[in-house]
């Protein structure tokens, strides 16, 4: 019997020392994602609702590791490869930020793709992360810094 509860509590102890400190959500932006279209209220907006996507971002940090002077940098990518970055000071321990990407133009090249989160401390040290499952590091082929001409004689042979 007491091994029993023995092997209970290590399993419990065991399973809660991991804690995430970065909460992130990836949601598609439409009609529905305003409130006036559940309550069924008047609302301008509804002529031209919003079309984009939305990427929100929440932090629950203790205040040892928040204490560390945090920045976090926002790594999202797009469709067509190009991506953007954002950098923010984390001034609080707990908080949240929502980044809007609007789809409103006509080549609709704001959808996002992929994302990645990561937080360092003043040290630049890596506290947290969070990658998107598709997330890879993104391979620049052919910058024009990377290109050198090499010239070859006719007569050469390889």
């Amino acid at each position: 019997m007491k091994i029993k509860y023995l092997v209970l509590s290590i399993l419990i102890l065991s399973t809660s020392c991991y804690k995430n400190y970065l909460y992130v959500q990836h949601e598609k932006m439409n009609r529905t994602y305003l409130a006036s279209t559940h309550v069924g209220t008047p609302d301008p907006r509804q002529k031209h609702p919003p079309d984009g996507q939305t990427l929100s971002i929440a932090w629950d940090f203790p205040l040892s590791i928040f204490r560390e002077n945090l920045d976090m940098v926002v790594t999202v990518r797009f469709w067509d490869n190009k991506q953007d970055v954002f950098c923010e000071k984390i001034e609080r321990k707990r908080g949240n930020r929502v980044y809007k990407f609007q789809d409103d133009t006509i080549d609709k090249s704001k959808k996002i793709l992929t994302y990645k989160i990561d937080v360092f401390n003043e040290d630049g040290c890596l506290v947290d992360q969070w990658k998107h499952q598709f997330w890879k590091e993104l391979i620049e082929i052919n910058k024009d810094e990377d290109i050198k001409i090499i010239d070859l004689d006719e007569n050469q042979v390889f």
